[in-house]
């Protein structure tokens, strides 16, 4: 007699690895633009303030 058995496991919420990865998916794509290296820089800097800002108004929720 054989038993099926399914395994699955939950997906896990790690804001830390999804800010990680949406910081290196942003400096891939400016990377590609053929702009120069300070505004290369600039667009980085402001993508990581706003995330700042963004994450500073959701946990004082």
């Amino acid at each position: 007699m054989r038993k099926k058995i399914n395994i699955q496991a939950d997906s896990e919420i790690n804001s830390v690895t999804n800010i990680w990865l949406q910081h290196l998916v942003q400096r891939i794509i400016v990377d590609q633009l053929d702009v120069s290296h300070r505004l290369q820089a600039k667009l980085l800097y402001q993508n990581i303030v706003k995330e700042r800002k963004n994450n500073e108004t959701n946990d004082s929720k």
